[in-house]
């Protein structure tokens, strides 16, 4: 008899654990977005050569240079992406302004300015491009490169900016 007990005792236990568990709700959730383009032919860096430049041609101020053209090309963007922001970052001029790019080159008094071929609107650090992408799956974002002294005495010496590009595709 004592053994029925412990046996009833021990299902009743057993019942007692079921009657207490709790139901939880799992969420799960992601995102699918849009896949990428081919960026450049496959090169993830774009080099623009502004070339030999006179300092007597930047010696006053507000000078620029003529602008460089130079593209940001995308192909082969599958059906799902609909178009592409680039964000452009860096560090801004501090003497010609928020629009412009520091030179970290051994020229003084110069900055970096990029403008966006379409618009001409100056795209400095912090600043937005959206391009739909076409119907022959591409898209490509022309600008030009521009030197501009805001002081003018530019000095002799290298011209080195570094923009980073950051690609988002919707």
């Amino acid at each position: 008899m004592r053994l029925n007990i412990i046996g009833i005792a021990i299902i009743w236990l057993y019942t007692a654990v079921a009657l207490a568990t709790d139901a939880v709700s799992v969420s799960v959730k992601g995102r699918i977005i849009a896949s990428p383009c081919i960026f450049n032919g496959g090169n993830s860096s774009v080099n623009v050569n502004l070339g030999n430049m006179q300092a007597k041609n930047m010696a006053t101020p507000a000078s620029s240079s003529t602008p460089v053209p130079f593209s940001l090309n995308f192909t082969q963007c599958p059906a799902a992406t609909q178009s592409v922001t680039v964000s452009l970052t860096g560090t801004a001029d501090p003497v010609a302004g928020t629009h412009y790019y520091r030179n970290s080159g051994t020229a003084t008094n110069i900055a970096l300015g990029i403008i966006e071929t379409g618009t001409g609107n100056l795209k400095g650090p912090g600043s937005r491009m959206t391009q739909n992408i076409g119907d022959d799956r591409t898209a490509t974002m022309n600008l030009q490169a521009i030197t501009y002294s805001a002081t003018g005495g530019v000095t002799p010496g290298t011209i080195s900016v570094a923009v980073v590009a950051t690609l988002e595709y919707n």
